[in-house]
């Protein structure tokens, strides 16, 4: 798959990943020169409130950045809207490398399968770290029981590998 479209699938499945499909139409419904909540309104058929919400969250995860502008015969201001990919995948890029340093890290290297986990669900250990916590669960002190960590491992390893070859193929 080249380059530019995989860079497209990346950017639209990151604007899922923090607002969902409505966050995708909004974004889909911006173009080049920008456009104001209520253009997005009448493109994407959402309430104006979802819209503005929306718009938010994009803007706190950098995928959309705006003008305002004061009108100075009614003092309100107007919004105008645009996408900034490029501050959007620099983002995206930097959510996917903490995200596989979490994954490497709960795989512990992945030269120990032998995983201990709480019976209650709180947490899962690699053998190291139960034996230093005295095999109880430092959140609710149950014992820990022995879980065959192979699966859970092989699974760990596949999303190290999709997320290397995102941020390898991003780079």
């Amino acid at each position: 798959m080249p380059k530019k479209e995989t860079a497209k699938l990346s950017f639209e499945s990151f604007v899922k990943e923090v607002s969902g499909d409505d966050g995708l139409k909004v974004v889909r419904s911006i173009n080049g020169d920008g456009v104001t909540d209520e253009k997005i309104e009448a493109d994407t058929k959402l309430k104006l409130v979802e819209i503005r919400a929306l718009l938010n969250t994009l803007h706190n995860h950098g995928i959309v950045e705006y003008n305002r502008e004061k009108n100075l015969q009614s003092g309100w201001f107007t919004y105008t809207w645009r996408v900034n990919s490029y501050r959007a995948m620099n983002n995206y890029l930097a959510l996917k490398r903490r995200e596989l340093e979490e994954v490497r890290r709960q795989t512990g290297g992945g030269e120990n399968t032998a995983i201990y986990a709480c019976p209650k669900g709180c947490a899962k250990l690699p053998f190291e770290k139960a034996a230093e916590f005295n095999f109880a669960c430092e959140s609710c002190s149950a014992k820990l029981k022995f879980a065959d960590g192979t699966k859970e491992l092989k699974e760990l390893e596949g999303k190290i590998s999709a997320i290397e070859a995102l941020v390898k193929g991003q780079a």
